[in-house]
């Protein structure tokens, strides 16, 4: 659809006069041109405009199709590409760094303030390369991480799943560089999450998600996996969780998950959970744009399978574990997010931003 025939749709199904024309026209192609046009999962000549025109045509009434329109004016939040690499960017100054100076000021049992003092010294330089830096996921973007902190590439790797070669081969680059063989620092990166699930959780008492993985194989590993803890020195170690973007509520869920974990087999994990942006919460109970999510007419029941059902999901027209975000990140829109703005190409109902499912039935 070419964007000047979207336009006149739009005006047709929103029954605008000329001067809303003029103003929404060139509030619409500058959210487009700033941001909403990078949306990777549209498809094959679809852009925001295009998909705004579909989106608000399958609403019945003028009444939802402006508190539909009015909600995508003030109440989305679509974050870009670059502001991502901006979070990127700044996590090794504002989270890293301060880890790492709280930890070298505790051991030299001087003042956190005394920051030249710190830096200066072997035992910060010592801290830094005894840290270890893992992606969670692709959407780490552990390599722009690594640059823009400018971390030795034997500190990095790119997924949670390490062989015993690679374990053995960072413990060999270590021992070149420090008189100790052993991490005593782990930070395990990834990009987003609004519910922590996928992190932490527990079905039928065995511990799941990646960061419980993780855990299990530094503190309890098989025989198969002893390099994880060979990885790390036991005594001093700290853990960290570093996201680019997290909710309030998934922090705290996190950080619950492994105190639980750490107190039912007895370990003493030093952890913290830490998000460059947090965001506070969903859409507030009440809010009209909410009646249209619960409407059956535009939700799509289908959308409720196994994995869907390990949130919670008594009311499931507010997106996985009812997280009711209004969301979208630019690569795709987490399933946390409203389902009126994500549903897929081949439901019933398509959201304004189509969502690419990782999971499979």
């Amino acid at each position: 659809m070419r964007t000047a025939l979207a336009e006149q749709l739009l005006v047709k199904i929103m029954d605008w006069s000329p001067e809303e024309v003029q103003r929404e026209r060139a509030m619409l192609q500058s959210l487009a041109n700033f941001k909403y046009d990078e949306y990777q999962q549209y498809s094959q000549g679809m852009r925001f405009i295009e998909s705004l025109v579909r989106w608000l045509g399958q609403f019945l009434t003028y009444e939802e199709r402006n508190t539909a329109y009015q909600f995508i004016k003030s109440k989305l939040i679509f974050i870009s590409g670059e502001q991502v690499l901006h979070l990127v960017g700044l996590a090794y100054s504002h989270v890293v760094r301060p880890v790492l100076l709280r930890k070298t000021a505790s051991e030299l049992q001087i003042d956190k303030m005394e920051i030249n003092r710190i830096v200066s010294s072997q035992q910060y330089k010592d801290n830094k390369r005894k840290t270890l830096f893992i992606g969670l996921s692709d959407g780490s973007r552990i390599d722009h991480f690594r640059r823009s902190a400018r971390i030795n590439n034997e500190q990095i790797l790119p997924t949670y799943e390490i062989s015993k070669i690679k374990a053995d081969d960072l413990i060999e680059e270590l021992k070149k560089d420090s008189e100790k063989d052993r991490f005593n620092s782990v930070f395990l990166v990834d990009d987003f999450t609004a519910s922590g699930k996928s992190y932490c959780r527990f079905e039928a008492g065995e511990a799941k998600g990646k960061v419980l993985k993780f855990l299990e194989r530094v503190f309890n590993p098989p025989d198969d996996q002893s390099h994880y803890s060979n990885l790390v020195s036991n005594a001093d170690l700290t853990i960290n969780l570093l996201f680019y973007i997290a909710t309030k509520d998934a922090l705290a869920y996190i950080e619950k998950q492994v105190h639980d974990w750490s107190s039912e087999f007895g370990h003493d994990v030093k952890f913290e959970v830490t998000a460059i942006q947090v965001i506070e919460g969903g859409i507030e109970e009440g809010a009209p744009f909410l009646n249209l999510c619960a409407n059956e007419t535009y939700f799509d029941p289908t959308i409720i399978d196994r994995h869907y059902k390990k949130g919670t999901h008594e009311f499931p027209y507010l997106g996985f574990n009812q997280c009711a975000l209004p969301l979208v990140l630019n690569h795709n829109t987490p399933n946390n997010s409203l389902p009126v703005l994500w549903l897929q190409e081949d439901r019933k109902f398509v959201g304004l931003f189509p969502r690419v499912t990782r999971h499979k039935e």
